[in-house]
């Protein structure tokens, strides 16, 4: 359930401004919140099958979007890639150790942005 959870906020976060206001929100009530779709539904005066459908029609349109323009599996790749050469640079000699120095900094830069 974490690891869908986790993809569902990464979805959430590229995707969300392709969503309904509504959408949106419940979404983030429900996975960045940890609310129960009890709780959402009593905080949005609504009834529970009408948060978890709207729940469920959101989280098909980010799957739907995913699918479509991959902005999760390309953050993911180059995020892989970035740790490999990150990795890479930081067992180098100590002799090049100064020449890369930068190298490795840049990419800590560049790492900690797309986290």
């Amino acid at each position: 359930m974490l690891e869908k959870t986790k993809h569902m906020v990464m979805l959430l976060d590229c995707y969300s401004p392709l969503l309904t206001a509504k959408q949106g929100q419940v979404l983030n009530l429900y996975y960045e919140l940890d609310l129960t779709i009890s709780e959402i539904a009593e905080n949005m005066d609504t009834s529970r099958q009408a948060i978890f459908d709207l729940l469920k029609r959101a989280e098909h349109s980010l799957i739907n979007y995913e699918n479509k323009l991959g902005l999760v599996v390309k953050f993911r790749e180059a995020h892989e890639k970035l740790e490999e050469v990150y990795n890479l640079i930081d067992q180098q000699d100590e002799d090049k150790t100064n020449d890369l120095t930068e190298a490795l900094e840049i990419l800590r830069e560049v790492k900690d942005r797309i986290l």
